[in-house]
């Protein structure tokens, strides 16, 4: 670097130490993975959440812009974030594995193996709800392969997660997480030929589907030290605050906390995973659906909580747009959770908050 270059980065560029970083700060150069992919570029503005990622993956300088536009005077940083995704994506197949094992004693022994499902929530799903980048490393490692396994350990991940956001801890936090490991278990006395259709169900068949809530309930009741709080979230997680939900069509002041905030992480984990009949959507589309809806069949309470920490998560994220372009998510937008500040691979900075023609059609890199 010569020196009027080192005198521009002085002006506009400091080297600042991790712990005195804040949010609203500026990226000043791009960092990347060890195996060279970009995943923060500068002019990234920095939130709550990537700062957590950051210290995360063991970063502890940071070069902040805080001038005028003077990029091309830094070289990119490697860090080696791509571990960690490994060690998570290990540790989530490794419960799956468990949990389909779980799954199968229901099925054909009709025994709900409690302790091993409470180990399970306890521990594994803990650890993976503990992780930094959570909700990022989750829509990185979802398959359509085991649907009904993967969509249990999700739901009780993200369910700890919004848990966690809306101020539960200890015991209760362990229930919840619990409930969510729980929630689809009666899909195990559904029968394998409709459970794993390949196609949209008949209408006789979705009404089958649906007896799963009471059937997880039935299983569930009569088990000695299961707290009635998780039994009755597992009930009534596809209740709805209008009414128009299923098995009691109970509304929002009956619904249990619990239940509801299985309805966010359920319907959030459907709509963002693969399915064999229709492919995911973005979390940017469950997020708008989810903004449309918080007042009719999402409590408001639980759902502002979620949408305004994942639209947080997705900052750093690289996206393909509508038009085919990548880019990069900059900033969440002031005022929709769907549609963020974005910066395309040539440098073009777009606020899909305004340019409406424009969406998010893809996440490559959460």
């Amino acid at each position: 670097m010569n020196k009027d270059k080192d005198d521009v980065g002085l002006n506009h560029y400091r080297q600042y130490m991790l712990k005195n970083v804040v949010p609203g700060m500026k990226i000043g150069q791009p960092l990347i993975t060890d195996n060279g992919k970009i995943v923060l570029h500068e002019g990234t503005i920095l939130n709550e959440a990537l700062i957590k990622r950051l210290h995360y993956w063991g970063v502890t300088e940071l070069v902040i812009h805080d001038g005028s536009d003077t990029s091309g005077f830094f070289q990119a940083v490697p860090i080696p974030i791509s571990q960690e995704l490994q060690r998570f994506t290990k540790d989530y197949q490794e419960t799956i594995k468990v949990l389909s094992q779980a799954f199968q004693s229901v099925r054909y022994f009709n025994e709900v193996p409690l302790n091993q499902m409470r180990e399970l929530a306890n521990d594994s799903v803990s650890n993976l709800v503990n992780s930094a980048g959570v909700m990022n490393h989750l829509q990185m490692v979802r398959h359509q392969d085991e649907y009904t396994f993967q969509h249990s350990v999700n739901v009780s991940v993200i369910a700890g997660v919004l848990g966690k956001w809306i101020g539960y801890q200890g015991p209760e936090l362990q229930d919840i997480i619990l409930t969510g490991l729980l929630h689809d278990i009666g899909k195990a006395k559904i029968s394998l030929e409709v459970l794993n259709k390949p196609e949209k169900l008949l209408a006789e068949e979705m009404h089958l589907m649906q007896t799963h809530a009471t059937l997880g309930y039935k299983l569930l009741r009569n088990i000695p030290d299961l707290p009635d709080e998780v039994v009755v979230g597992v009930l009534e997680h596809h209740e709805r605050m209008d009414g128009s939900g299923y098995p009691l069509k109970l509304d929002g002041g009956r619904i249990h906390p619990y239940a509801k905030i299985i309805a966010v992480a359920d319907v959030y984990d459907a709509m963002t995973s693969d399915r064999i009949y229709r492919p995911k959507v973005t979390p940017f589309f469950v997020l708008e659906m989810m903004a449309q809806k918080m007042f009719d069949e999402y409590d408001p309470s639980v759902c502002s909580v979620f949408l305004s920490h994942v639209r947080d998560c997705f900052v750093g994220s690289i996206v393909q747009l509508s038009d085919g372009r990548q880019a990069e998510i900059i900033s969440t937008g002031q005022f929709l959770f769907t549609r963020p500040v974005v910066r395309t691979a040539d440098g073009e900075f777009i606020d899909l908050e305004t340019n409406k023609e424009i969406t998010i059609a893809y996440v490559l890199k959460a």
